[in-house]
C-alpha cells in the first residue's frame, strides 16, 4: 500500500481555525474530502469549516453511510455489539489494574531520599510496569478485533464493499484529507469498518482534535480533572498509524496539569520514546515522512517533567 505523502495533526478549530493557513503552507490544493463522522448526526454541518476554508470540499458522510450499513446488515450489527461488548469489559479490567498501578508510580515520584540512584530505579522500574501493562492491554483488545474479523472481514461484506467503491470513487477527485474531531470511538469505528486508509492512497492529510488521535500509532485518553474525579491517561486502541512516534494530546492545555512536573514527567516517561504533544489553538505538527516539524509553537511533554517548545523530531 502507498504511504500518505503528509499528515498535518492539529489542536481544535472552533474558535482559532489555520486550516487554511496550513494548506496553502504545504501546497495542498483541489477539492477537499471532509470526514466529520465523529460529529456523529451534526456530521453535515460544515458550513462554518467551508466559509473558513473557501474552497470546493465533498463531504465523505462516514457516520451516515455507516448508519445505514448497520441498518441493512443486523447479523454484522449484532457481532459488533458483541466485539464492543468484549472490548467493554477488558477496559474495565485495564483500568483497575491502571489506576493501583499509577498510584505505585505517582507515591514513588513523591518521595525524596538520600541515596537518590536507588528512587531513580524504582522510579523507572515502576513506570516500565505500567507500559508493560499498556502492551497487555494492547495485547488483548487486538486479539478481539482479530477474533470479529476472522468471522466477519469487513471487505467481504457486500454493503460495505459496495460503499467503499463508491468512496475510492470520490476520493479520486480530491487533492487532500481533512478529519475533524468528536467522538474517537465512532470516527475509530467508521475508519477502520469501512477499511478508509487504504483508500487514501498519497493524499495529503490535515486532521484536529479527535481526528489527530486516530493517526497515530497509539490512541490515548487523558483528562486530569475530569467531572468524575481524576482521571488516569489510558490506552484507546491501535490507531491507523499514520502518524508515527507521536502521542497526541488535543485540548491539553484545558484537560492536562502541564504545571505539575510530577505528571507532566509521568506522562511522557510512560510512552516514550513516542513523543507526547500538546495541541492546543493555533498549533500542531506535520509529518512530511521523515520527521515531524512543529507548526504555531506546539509544545512537547519531556521525562524531566517541563513542557517545552518542540523542534523537529
Amino acid at each position: 500500500m502507498s504511504q500518505v505523502t503528509s499528515v498535518t495533526l492539529l489542536g481544535p478549530q472552533r474558535h482559532k481555525p489555520i486550516i487554511k493557513d496550513v494548506l496553502e503552507d504545504y501546497g495542498i490544493e483541489g477539492q477537499l474530502a471532509v470526514i466529520t463522522g465523529g460529529w456523529e448526526e451534526r456530521e453535515a454541518e460544515v458550513d462554518d469549516l467551508d466559509e473558513h476554508l473557501g474552497r470546493p470540499t465533498l463531504n465523505l458522510q462516514l457516520y451516515q453511510r455507516y448508519q445505514a450499513i448497520m441498518a441493512k446488515e443486523k447479523r454484522f450489527q449484532q457481532a459488533l455489539l458483541d466485539r464492543n461488548d468484549r472490548l467493554r469489559i477488558a477496559q474495565t479490567l485495564y483500568r483497575r489494574r491502571l489506576h493501583q498501578a499509577l498510584e505505585s508510580v505517582r507515591s514513588l515520584y513523591g518521595l525524596t531520599l538520600p541515596r537518590m540512584e536507588l528512587l531513580l530505579a524504582e522510579r523507572s522500574d515502576a513506570l516500565r510496569a505500567v507500559s508493560d501493562l499498556d502492551h497487555h492491554y494492547l495485547t488483548q483488545i487486538r486479539g478481539i478485533h482479530q477474533a470479529f474479523l476472522d468471522l466477519w472481514d469487513p471487505t467481504l461484506n457486500p454493503s460495505i464493499a459496495e460503499t467503499r467503491a463508491e468512496l475510492k470513487e470520490e476520493l479520486q477527485s480530491c487533492g487532500g484529507v481533512l478529519i475533524a474531531g468528536g467522538n474517537v470511538s465512532v470516527l475509530l469505528d467508521q475508519l477502520y469498518l469501512l477499511k478508509l486508509r487504504p483508500l487514501l492512497g498519497t493524499l495529503p492529510i490535515v486532521a484536529w482534535s479527535a481526528g489527530a488521535m486516530v493517526l497515530t500509532d497509539r490512541i490515548v485518553l487523558f483528562h486530569d480533572s475530569p467531572p468524575q474525579g481524576r482521571g488516569d491517561p489510558e490506552i484507546y486502541d491501535d490507531g491507523l498509524r499514520l502518524a508515527p512516534r507521536l502521542v497526541a494530546l488535543p485540548h491539553a492545555k484545558h484537560r492536562l496539569k502541564l504545571g505539575d512536573e510530577r505528571r507532566v514527567g509521568i506522562l511522557a516517561g510512560r510512552f516514550a520514546p513516542a513523543t507526547c504533544v500538546a495541541l492546543d489553538e493555533g498549533n500542531g505538527v506535520h509529518w512530511d515522512g521523515y520527521e515531524w516539524r512543529p507548526i504555531g509553537g506546539a509544545r512537547a511533554l519531556v521525562a524531566d517533567g517541563q513542557v517545552v517548545e518542540m523542534v523537529n523530531q
